[in-house]
């Protein structure tokens, strides 16, 4: 610039400079923006006078538009983006309509279905040739392979013995009257039951690799179990947009390399399985079975399961809602279910978690004090709350917004307990209406499910699996419209044992043959004849005495060899032919 030029401009006076300054500072505070200046607010009141006022706070509150780490006060719905769009694989709810006719255990062969129960039968086959040829001495029953009517009859007796517990096998077996119970002598005996329990197998032993190998598989001996019953599970439904994504346990003591210890469990030592289930329904979607830290990587972990889940179930990308629990939930996750699969999430957090507001995600927050106080962040697509119940509860989402809904508590006052309304934040509602699907699934698949002692863990995972596919039947059947609605778990069960059995009986012989000689009167040659005077009937007087019949009968007829009274032809028969023939 020439001196001429710099005599003429004088420059920008401080009151322009300052004008600017507000003008921009207005521009982000419309966009949702801010700045780290100490000013709280400011108000324009025309474009040549401008006043910086103090008193005024700004629309981030108290403690600024900015706070550490990008997280903020404000809610801002454009720095969120475009909520995702709830797209589903056709529409939500079972996949088929099954006509009137179909009965419980149609809807169950669903899932057991016929090629599965030709696997079962051809690999109990493989397996007990094995084990005969290689330890003739431990297995010198004959064997026979099962036919498909056997291998049914087999799973109803299963299913069965899940309703009626006992200590042992063998006591359903028992002719003691008072655990006598028919349905199982009547269908196959004892030893042929325990022997295809014995050979019961899921998987060709002989490919599987060795420990150390590069395709080694923990999973080896049930992974063709979990792969078909994923497949069916996400063939027959089209869950709802909220899902839950938890684990559950499978109960076993025996020794596995993968088995846990959760102390907060019911059943405390078992097979942990990831499981995605419908929120509404508990319909299972999807389940994963934990291998242990030896086969999976620790880094992680809980990330990669969730999003494992959503794309085993097939529901990547299509604007589902999955609810976690603290396992699970961390801002790194949700910002990747978010940004990258097209799934929205929400979740309980630990304050340890990396990439929390700080100032209220902590031990002891300041401004939560009381029942119902509660405090919001906002960090692009994140939203962070805690909330003031009897604790502090810290929920992460990206579903929620600030907004708030009421809970009712117990709340005990002086003594006397009233129900009150409190303010909390939507998430938290929402939360506890969409968390329990895992949760409802696991309670129905542990009532009725066979828990006789093995050990082997593929046969406990294999019962529990025909649990969960129990499970889903029963939830297909009561939302079937042309079925009752009105059935329990119980009583479906129970049809489906009748219907698996379906009256089958074994040709086996059972027990060995009486080492005790018949009686005269059922192998020698009698004849009726005529006394001369009426008498009690024999056979009538002992069943009378034994308090199985109430009448006794008078007859002048009986058995010239036996010498005895009976009343034709029943009574003459009866004595004559049956061996117990006073019960």
């Amino acid at each position: 610039m020439s001196s001429d030029e710099s005599d003429e401009f004088e420059g920008f006076s401080q009151g322009e400079i300052d004008e600017a300054e507000a003008r921009y500072q207005h521009q982000l505070l419309q966009q949702g923006l801010g700045d780290d200046t100490d000013s709280d607010g400011f108000i324009e009141s025309d474009d040549s006078d401008i006043e910086i006022n103090d008193d005024i706070p700004g629309p981030a509150g108290d403690a600024g538009n900015v706070l550490q780490n990008g997280w903020h006060e404000q809610f801002i719905y454009h720095e969120r983006g475009m909520p995702h769009l709830f797209t589903p694989s056709g529409i939500s709810g079972p996949t088929r309509i099954m006509p009137q006719d179909q009965d419980p255990t149609d809807f169950l062969k669903l899932f057991l279905t016929d090629m599965l129960i030709e696997n079962l039968i051809n690999e109990a086959d493989r397996y007990a040739l094995k084990q005969k040829e290689q330890h003739p001495n431990q297995n010198k029953m004959a064997w026979v392979k099962p036919t498909v009517p056997e291998m049914n009859a087999f799973l109803g007796l299963c299913f069965q013995m899940g309703v009626d517990r006992k200590p042992s096998t063998k006591m359903y077996w028992s002719t003691d009257h008072f655990l006598h119970t028919p349905v199982f002598p009547n269908t196959m005996s004892r030893d042929r039951f325990t022997q295809i329990m014995r050979y019961l197998h899921f998987s060709n032993s002989e490919l599987e690799p060795l420990p150390g190998a590069e395709n080694y598989d923990p999973l080896f001996k049930v992974k063709p179990l979990v792969n078909h019953f994923n497949a069916c599970f996400n063939q027959e439904y089209n869950p709802k947009r909220n899902v839950t994504v938890d684990e559950c346990m499978i109960p076993f003591k025996g020794r596995v390399q993968f088995r846990q210890y959760m102390p907060a469990k019911p059943h405390k030592w078992g097979v942990k399985v990831w499981m995605l289930a419908e929120s509404q329904s508990s319909y299972i979607k999807f389940i994963d079975i934990y291998p242990g830290r030896r086969a999976t990587p620790q880094l992680h972990l809980a990330s990669n399961v969730v999003k494992r889940c959503l794309q085993g179930a097939q529901l990547e990308g299509k604007g589902y809602h999955v609810y976690t629990d603290n396992f699970f939930s961390s801002p790194e996750l949700f910002e990747d279910l978010f940004q990258n699969y097209g799934t929205a999430a929400c979740g309980t957090v630990r304050i340890n978690r990396r990439g929390l507001p700080v100032d209220i995600i902590c031990k002891r927050p300041e401004g939560i004090n009381q029942r119902g106080d509660m405090k919001f962040r906002q960090k692009g697509c994140l939203v962070a709350s805690a909330w003031k119940d009897k604790k502090v509860v810290n929920v992460l989402s990206t579903i929620h917004d600030n907004s708030a809904s009421e809970v009712q508590r117990l709340v005990n006052t002086e003594g006397t307990f009233s129900r009150q309304n409190f303010v909390c934040p939507k998430m938290v509602s929402d939360y506890t209406s969409n968390m329990g699907g895992v949760d409802r699934a696991d309670q129905y698949i542990q009532y009725y499910c066979y828990n006789h002692k093995t050990i082997k863990w593929s046969k406990r995972v294999f019962f529990v699996l025909l649990e969960m596919a129990k499970f889903n039947a029963f939830k297909l059947f009561i939302m079937s419209h042309n079925h009752p609605s009105s059935m329990t778990f119980l009583d479906f069960t129970l049809d489906i044992a009748k219907g698996l059995v379906a009256g089958y009986s074994s040709d086996v012989r059972r027990g060995r043959p009486s080492q005790v000689p018949l009686e005269n009167r059922l192998v020698q040659r009698h004849m009726p004849t005529r006394f001369d005077k009426k008498s009690k009937c024999h056979l009538c007087y002992m069943r009378t005495k034994n308090g199985i019949q109430e009448t006794v009968r008078q007859t002048k007829f009986g058995c010239n060899d036996c010498r005895k009274h009976l009343c034709l032809p029943e009574c003459f028969t009866k004595f004559h032919t049956v061996r117990n023939c006073y019960n």
